[in-house]
């Protein structure tokens, strides 16, 4: 079973029809992460009037785990960040010029070892970025995307 998000409603797929279901939408891979610091904080970033975890489109010719890396450099100003395994691919949906999207995130565990100053993207709308201890994701979760906290709970965060 597939976990696709149509704004903040959630709906499940079944694996045999996941294709069907994919062949509806311009489908478009994406990459992103869970960034953990030394202290065990975690990486959150703001937009939109949300938290949100760093994430982007795949660019042609680029593996899945590149694309991560760069989108979660390019949205917060990190750099040299160790990858760590997949967590977990979110899908969701969303419209761009009467065209229906479908976004596949694959979200990695990474760690940041370096404590760089976070640098938000302020020209895709990143207006903040805060590292989180793990007892106040809660708190700072609510409200947010639900593939968001997918993310979380399949990291075992929540």
């Amino acid at each position: 079973m597939q976990n696709v998000y149509f704004e903040r409603e959630r709906i499940t797929v079944d694996d045999a029809q996941f294709a069907e279901f994919c062949s509806h939408f311009r489908e478009i891979p994406a990459g992103g992460g869970l960034v953990r610091n030394k202290e065990g904080k975690y990486l959150l970033i703001y937009r939109h009037k949300l938290w949100d975890l760093p994430k982007g489109k795949q660019e042609p010719g680029e593996d899945i785990e590149t694309c991560a890396l760069r989108e979660v450099e390019e949205e917060t100003g990190l750099h040299d960040l160790k990858l760590g395994g997949l967590i977990c691919i979110t899908h969701h949906t969303y419209h761009l010029f009467g065209e229906k999207i479908l976004k596949h995130t694959y979200w990695y565990h990474m760690t940041d070892e370096r404590e760089e100053s976070l640098l938000p993207q302020l020209e895709e709308d990143i207006t903040g970025a805060q590292w989180v201890e793990k007892e106040r994701l809660p708190e700072y979760l609510e409200g947010t995307y639900p593939s968001i906290v997918e993310v979380f709970v399949n990291a075992g965060l929540l």
